[in-house]
């Protein structure tokens, strides 16, 4: 994916180039707002790849650490079945709300959200995770 993103980056950004080098006034201004999609299109695979990164310098630090990884009942198909789930998470906020700075529960806050389906907040614990780990000194 990050690949074909790149590849219709540099495209983009080649017909901008030539849209500007006509230099009529309309295909100046359409080249310029075309030369912006690939630098966006850049900037969002720099910052997700590194997200994905210190998420998984997160997971190296949790496994180094000896904590108890959660036991989540798994259905079948291999996926935690809901209620386990929500048994867990409920543990798991108990136990962050006595210590709110362990980047290590924020970071098991963020796995039980994304088991649970709730991508948003998912994120939002792991950001939470990184920026205590960074301010611990941790990554």
């Amino acid at each position: 994916m990050v690949v074909i993103t790149l590849l219709y980056a540099f495209l983009l950004f080649e017909r901008a180039v030539v849209l500007i080098q006509d230099g009529q006034p309309v295909a100046l201004v359409m080249g310029i707002a075309i030369l912006l999609f690939p630098l966006l299109a850049l900037a969002t695979i720099f910052f997700e790849i590194r997200f994905g990164l210190r998420l998984a310098n997160l997971e190296k630090l949790f496994i180094a650490s000896g904590m108890e990884a959660p036991g989540y009942e798994l259905r079948p198909s291999g996926r935690a079945q809901t209620e386990s789930v929500r048994e867990i998470f409920e543990s798991i906020k108990q136990k962050l709300e006595a210590d709110e700075t362990n980047y290590l529960l924020w970071y098991l806050l963020a796995d039980s959200y994304d088991k649970l389906g709730d991508r948003k907040r998912a994120r939002a614990s792991a950001r939470k995770a990184i920026s205590i780990a960074k301010q611990a000194g941790a990554l």
